[in-house]
């Protein structure tokens, strides 16, 4: 079987079907095409119940595959979960988590003769006899616009906006996210070029519209660290903007060469520009060579810290050691992608003094906007919903580092062995307080074509217990385990009805619990338990 990669004309759409605020319109499919909450992907959607790395489209044979990365709430095509892989034909309906698209292929035609890609807009006209490079030289000259996502202080009460990171979007057709954009630059090597003009045009747009006192955290890419390159753009900024708070962010696995980084350093110090390093704890870089890069802030990565409100004990503590250690070197924590008041109320017990991510606020054309409208969709979300036990160990608050990593070595020793008997407990309170739930044959007797609420998955099935007992709305709740990629995953239901209609009152009361549910076919459900027992008597055979 054979993967190809699309060219950006192959005529191949998702449309958004929820016609909200937060619609994306239609995205040209350019495989291998990734969908997911994060920045940069090819489709990014602002849902929390959609994975930071949900789905992704191949094509294979000439055919468009549509691949399910073990996302949390489920891929669907035409209300069937995609187990591993699913294939794409006009007009299917595409789920991901709760966000709803229609699949537009070229070859195919409405019962009107007129494909229905021609009733979307296209948001830049685009000249079909345009070459690559003339179209990457107008998203240089107009098309790239700059967003900006709120950066929160958190370790003050109440929380503090200090500044906004400056994210590149652009209106041209098939060049809308920054994967898109990157990817036409390369062929024409021109990526330097591209994130020059972000940065710049994101912090001439700022000067118009933001305080002057709010950082502005800029990116660049990898291929700008040569310092003729970076240090002439730098230059210009700081000159032309003597005043404006900047940060520059890198990732941590760019920095390949000591000598290129240590130039660097010293010249953004001269410039009295900030560094941050993001994806924190990703790659190479780990706390002993901390002190010698030295950056202002470091952004933990995403991977560590996702709900960090439900880890495991064993790796919050050892994400509190972290930001401690952290501190002691003179710099500040931050976490990114956080999307509740669980975790943040989290963050703020572990000692992390930045944060942002749709909590806070989504991204903002501010060129757009007024001042006013500004400041209002930066406010970050008012709910107050904690389920956090994270306590920070005062006891160890004047420790050095190495001390107490010394500590924590020791602690690791007991530290399974405490979480499992805590876990009993609470899920000995739980039966008591809220009783068993039901298990997988209870779930295999109900109707397939009846309907379920699906409310949390998680690795342990002590803390699927224990979720279950914290539910304070009456009904029954179901618990299966199935086979994920890497491992199995506890599934934790509620209720069965009649149909999705019925269902979606009691989903909205969960909602205003803080609990991201999704409505489940239960023929889904039930050949997920059958496929884990087919598994489980093959091992045992």
């Amino acid at each position: 079987m054979q993967t190809t990669p699309t060219t950006p004309s192959a005529n191949r759409f998702l449309i958004d079907q929820d016609g909200d605020d937060n619609s994306v319109g239609s995205v040209p499919i350019v495989t291998p095409f990734r969908i997911g909450r994060r920045e940069g992907f090819d489709l990014c959607l602002a849902s929390p119940n959609v994975s930071g790395l949900h789905a992704e489209i191949l094509e294979e044979d000439g055919k468009l595959w549509l691949y399910d990365l073990n996302s949390t709430n489920g891929t669907f095509v035409n209300d069937e979960r995609v187990d591993i892989k699913s294939l794409l034909k006009d007009s299917d309906t595409v789920v991901f988590g709760n966000r709803t698209f229609r699949v537009i292929l070229a070859d195919a035609e409405t019962s009107t003769g007129r494909h229905p890609m021609a009733t979307v807009p296209n948001p830049v006209a685009t000249d079909s006899t345009e070459t690559p490079k003339e179209k990457f030289q107008r998203l240089l000259d107009s098309g790239a616009v700059p967003f900006f996502q709120p950066i929160y202080k958190i370790s003050s009460e109440p929380k503090r906006l200090i500044g906004y990171e400056v994210l590149g979007r652009s209106r041209i057709f098939g060049l809308n996210t920054p994967g898109q954009m990157f990817a036409a630059a390369l062929p024409l090597e021109m990526e330097s070029d591209l994130s020059r003009v972000l940065r710049q045009r994101g912090i001439a747009a700022a000067q118009n519209k933001l305080p002057d006192d709010l950082k502005l955290f800029v990116n660049t890419h990898p291929a700008e660290l040569e310092c003729s390159v970076l240090g002439k753009s730098l230059h210009e900024l700081r000159k032309s903007y003597p005043d404006r708070p900047i940060v520059l962010e890198l990732s941590e696995a760019s920095l390949n060469s000591p000598e290129t980084f240590s130039e660097l350093r010293s010249m953004l110090r001269n410039l009295d520009i900030g560094l941050a390093l993001h994806d924190f704890s990703a790659g190479k870089i780990h706390l002993a060579e901390l002190n010698e890069i030295a950056p202002d802030i470091v952004k933990f990565d995403s991977a560590l810290i996702h709900q960090v409100n439900k880890a495991s004990l064993k790796l919050q503590r050892l994400i509190r050691a972290m930001v401690k250690m952290v501190k002691e070197l003179g710099i500040t924590p931050m976490a990114e992608y956080i999307e509740s008041a669980d975790e943040h109320k989290t963050l703020t017990q572990m000692g992390f003094d930045y944060a942002q991510g749709f909590h806070y606020g989504h991204p903002i054309d501010i060129t757009t906007e007024t001042a006013e409208t500004i400041k209002r969709k930066s406010e970050p979300i008012s709910a107050v919903v904690s389920t956090s036990q994270i306590e920070i160990d005062k006891s160890k608050s004047n420790k050095r580092p190495a001390d107490l990593m010394k500590e924590l070595e020791k602690e690791e020793e007991t530290s399974s062995e405490e979480a499992s008997k805590l876990a009993a407990s609470r899920a000995g309170e739980s039966r008591a307080s809220s009783g068993v739930p039901r298990e997988s044959d209870w779930l295999i007797q109900q109707r397939e074509n009846y309907y379920t609420i699906q409310l949390m998955m998680s690795p342990s099935k002590e803390s699927a217990e224990d979720f279950i007992a914290k539910q304070s709305l009456a009904g029954e709740y179901a618990l299966y385990h199935k086979e994920g990629k890497s491992s199995i995953w506890f599934v934790v239901l509620h209720g069965v009805f009649e149909n999705r209609e019925i269902a979606k009152p009691r989903a909205e009361e969960f909602k205003r619990c803080g609990i991201s549910p999704l409505i489940r076919r239960l023929s889904a459900v039930q050949n997920e338990i059958r496929k884990r027992m087919k598994e489980e008597s093959k091992n045992f055979g």
